[in-house]
């Protein structure tokens, strides 16, 4: 893989499609941005295990990933995909497993970082609470209905 290097511009217009962060003016999605990194897996990397703590958001740049659950492939993210958002918020235990299945690239945003970013940028909270409450709500109306 040609390794390149996003730009801010690019980190931010991914990060705005991320459900997680599309309430988040163009500002906070910067902030954002710069408390990340970029990250390569070869393919057939372990990104993540399920089980272990997760110490993160990813957002896969180029590539493609395996999600599994339980040893089963559940479905494959590619370009502009996330996983971690839950361990970005809680650090809690990862909820899958996610192997590179080809060369990847991933923009990661660790949750120490994140943790003081959301300190600063008390709104951004706000709005990602907006957002989980919404995804928990539908969640909940799926599985009574």
């Amino acid at each position: 893989m040609a390794r390149k290097t996003a730009t801010t511009k690019d980190l931010i217009e991914l990060l705005g499609k991320i459900p997680l962060f599309s309430a988040c003016s163009k500002r906070e999605l910067a902030a954002i941005a710069a408390s990340g990194k970029e990250s390569v897996h070869p393919e057939g990397h372990v990104i993540c295990r399920e089980g272990e703590i997760g110490h993160g958001l990813h957002v896969v740049l180029e590539g493609t990933t395996r999600i599994e659950i339980r040893g089963r492939t559940r479905r494959r993210l590619g370009r502009g995909a996330f996983f971690g958002e839950i361990a970005l918020l809680d650090k809690g235990p990862r909820t899958a497993t996610v192997v590179a299945d080809s060369p990847v690239r991933t923009f990661v945003v660790p949750s120490w970082n994140f943790h003081s970013l959301i300190k600063s940028q008390p709104t951004l909270a706000l709005k990602m609470l907006e957002e989980v409450c919404s995804r928990l709500r539908a969640t909940e109306s799926s599985i009574t209905h």
